[in-house]
């Protein structure tokens, strides 16, 4: 039966509206699916509290009829209603609240929450790479969840449990007030002695609630980085200063949580001493009542189950307030980090980039990180269709700022990047890295099998073999499952010259117009580089190629060579201009290859020998830098 509860509505919808960023106008726009759900459920809620009450007043309406009749007729004038009754409570009590929480905990709550989760996933799948850099991957990812269980938490607190007792005590205050109104005295009494406990704990229980879950939050991303960076750690030793760190954040979350407990102990010895309150402020009043004969024993018998029922359900009651406010709280503060806006997003009206040759043009970009130095610099770059491009620059000079801004991992400060004529901005983010295909330098795989890390799970089998062959990853083969393989978080079960071709095969699958090489054959052997290097010219015909490169001679072919300093194209040419220059990428080379004119320290008077300087020079020259580089 409870598969006629299950799917209600499709809790993974698609969806790109913007994430509000308010609790209430979360609450309201992500539950609107289930609008019609939550008001079936909380009709249902009503009746069951509403029985619930009629029972306790017909109880003590039958206590009252079992005292003034007599026995051998009672059954004979109450038979039949006591058979309806009975009916009743077997029958329909039992139907009544199986659909009551069906609706409440399948068909809402189980689908509330992942509906909640997907809509954040969504939003944060869809922010730039920049963004993701500014916070820990672990602390959004639970964000991500926590925030769905919250809001989940908070819908379900509102229209079940506040719902439940709110008509539950509306009903008893009716049934005392049809009896004798004076019974309405102690309830009100309680009802206001109730309300100040609230008003004074659920602010102190809210703010334990968000320490607690920001304390959780940083411990669960200290253990992320902790595990996904072991090999790190391991390096960085002094694993005794690191430990008294982590006690800190451990400590912290411990002290969080005691603060909770302490609220929840002083919220639950409250109310046991208001029930007690309630309890003999009932039933004392109620017998003083009826020994004036003011009211009928039934009545103090609906009293005491009365109190003993609002005793129980006022606990109910705070500790959903209290829940209620911490998942408020614990979604505001998700909301914080999920919700803000795109920093990356598409145009209204963002049409799918045509590439027709892949020229690339930078006009005067300019990009800071914000910082107002750093990164690029109004650079001017012209990259032809087709033209195979080397990117040179020291550490810091603007080349992976050049590269994140084409692939819109950023948008630029100032200036434009266009595509055939085509600004980056103008059209939709999929299909502009659809269009390039990028090796980067370090290969981070996904945990997942060698198949999906090339071509994801709807792969062509030839082209994924024939993308394995052209990246001499003929070891794929060797592996257990071969293309099935799990390579391990972040690809830790594969050495990194294999991930490095197995990021090489996803580069020829995807067959891109252009071509980003971010040193991309750094992790290989040199046997593995030479035969990739013949497999790169093929691919890179024909097609528009940048090549980001510290160890020159991978660029040394290239049809330019455009050296970045300061965020700017201080230099250009092919590699044997570039040498008789004596500039700047003179300078880098003659230290790649470690020899220089003049005495043992260097003194040449600013002039470097390079070995390139004749022709035919460039290939000999570049591997004998490579294997004086490799051999420091």
């Amino acid at each position: 039966m409870s598969g006629l509860f299950e799917n209600p509505i499709d809790p993974f919808p698609h969806d790109d509206r913007p994430l509000p960023r308010s609790v209430l106008r979360f609450l309201i726009d992500e539950l609107r699916p289930l609008r019609a759900l939550v008001a079936v459920a909380v009709t249902a809620t009503v009746l069951c509290a509403a029985l619930e009450v009629w029972l306790i007043a017909y109880a003590g309406r039958l206590v009252d009829s079992l005292a003034a009749g007599r026995p051998d007729t009672f059954w004979d004038a109450r038979g039949a209603e006591l058979v309806a009754v009975a009916a009743l409570i077997l029958l329909v009590r039992p139907a009544l609240n199986l659909v009551s929480e069906a609706l409440d905990d399948i068909a809402f709550r189980a689908n509330a929450r992942p509906l909640a989760r997907w809509r954040m996933h969504r939003h944060v799948s869809r922010q730039s790479v920049g963004w993701f850099r500014d916070d820990f991957a672990g602390r959004i990812a639970s964000w991500v969840r926590d925030g769905g269980d919250a809001a989940a938490t908070a819908a379900y607190s509102v229209m079940h449990t506040l719902v439940h007792v709110v008509a539950y005590v509306v009903g008893s205050v009716w049934v005392m007030a049809a009896i004798d109104v004076r019974l309405l005295f102690p309830l009100g009494a309680w009802i206001v002695a109730y309300a100040v406990l609230a008003a004074v704990i659920v602010p102190r229980f809210r703010r334990a609630s968000e320490r607690l879950q920001d304390a959780e939050s940083a411990l669960t991303g200290l253990l992320v980085d902790a595990y996904a960076n072991v090999d790190t750690l391991a390096l960085l030793g002094a694993a005794g200063d690191r430990e008294n760190g982590d006690r800190e954040i451990f400590a912290r979350a411990r002290r969080a949580h005691l603060d909770l407990q302490r609220v929840e102990v002083t919220i639950n010895s409250s109310m046991m001493a208001l029930g007690g309150a309630l309890l003999v402020g009932l039933v004392g009043y109620g017998i003083a009542l009826w020994r004036t004969d003011a009211a009928p024993l039934g009545l103090v018998a609906a009293a005491l189950a009365l109190s003993f029922r609002i005793t129980s359900m006022a606990e109910w009651l705070l500790d959903a307030v209290s829940s209620l406010f911490g998942a408020v709280g614990a979604l505001d503060r998700a909301l914080r980090t999920v919700a803000q806006p795109l920093a990356v997003r598409d145009r209204p009206g963002s049409t799918p980039l045509r590439v027709r040759g892949g020229a690339i043009m930078f006009s005067r970009v300019s990009h800071h990180y914000g910082r107002g130095a750093g990164g690029l610099d109004r650079l001017d770059l012209h990259v032809r269709a087709g033209e195979r491009v080397g990117i040179v620059g020291r550490s810091g000079a603007g080349k992976s700022t050049l590269v994140g801004l084409l692939l819109r991992f950023h948008d630029a400060e100032s200036g434009t990047i266009t595509i055939d004529g085509t600004d980056v901005t103008a059209v939709t983010q999929e299909s502009l890295r659809a269009r390039i295909a990028m090796v980067t330098q370090e290969a981070t795989l996904l945990h997942r099998s060698i198949r999906e890390n090339i071509a994801g799970v709807a792969a062509d089998e030839g082209r994924l073999r024939e993308a394995l062959d052209r990246a001499s990853a003929g070891f794929v083969t060797a592996l257990p499952g071969g293309l099935d393989a799990q390579v391990g978080e972040r690809g830790v079960k594969l050495s990194g010259g294999q991930r490095q071709r197995i990021a090489l095969a996803r580069a020829f699958y995807r067959d891109a117009p252009i071509l980003v090489l971010d040193e991309a054959t750094s992790a290989l052997d040199s046997e593995a580089e030479a035969a990739i290097h013949d497999t790169l010219d093929e691919v890179m015909r024909g097609r528009t190629v940048l090549a980001i490169a510290h160890r020159l001679s991978t660029i040394a072919r290239m049809d330019r060579i455009v050296v970045l300093d300061a965020g700017r194209v201080v230099e250009q040419g092919t590699h044997a201009e570039l040498l008789h220059r004596g500039g700047l990428y003179a300078g880098l080379w003659a230290r790649q290859s470690g020899g220089f004119l003049g005495d043992d320290n260097g003194d040449n008077g600013g002039r470097a020998r390079f070995p390139a300087d004749e022709p035919g020079a460039v290939a000999a020259g570049a591997g004998d830098a490579d294997r004086r580089a490799d051999s420091r």
